[in-house]
């Protein structure tokens, strides 16, 4: 009897935790106007801040915008090269987490720098 209530609750508790997990990615492909938070962008360099904050929505989704001013001595394309190497990247928010949160750069001048931070839709 002890057996049979142990296979019960180990199989209850896969179950909950197999929820768990699909639910965050599954509920975006459910919901495309689903953004991550601004604080997603990658760690600044000291003196550097955030000079603007919008949202833009398109085919694939939406995504928070952010403005960058570069710190002093720093230009925005340096800026850019430095938050985000390589243009995009792509990174799983944790474990029980299983959505992808991307940042790229938009566009980087001489005075700033623009950032894009939005849920990569893996499970398509």
């Amino acid at each position: 009897m002890r057996t049979r209530t142990a296979i019960r609750s180990v199989v209850a508790l896969v179950a909950v935790a197999a929820v768990g997990v699909a639910l965050p990615p599954l509920s975006l492909a459910l919901d495309e106007s689903a953004i991550p938070p601004a604080s997603s962008l990658p760690p600044l360099p000291d003196g550097a801040r955030v000079t603007a904050e919008g949202m833009g929505c398109g085919s694939g989704g939406c995504w928070v915008e952010l403005t960058v001013d570069p710190p002093a001595g720093m230009s925005g394309e340096e800026l850019a090269s430095e938050v985000v190497a390589g243009g995009t990247v792509c990174a799983f928010q944790g474990v029980l987490d299983l959505r992808r949160v991307c940042t790229g750069v938009i566009g980087a001048g001489a005075g700033d720098a623009r950032f894009f931070v939005q849920y990569d839709r893996w499970v398509d």
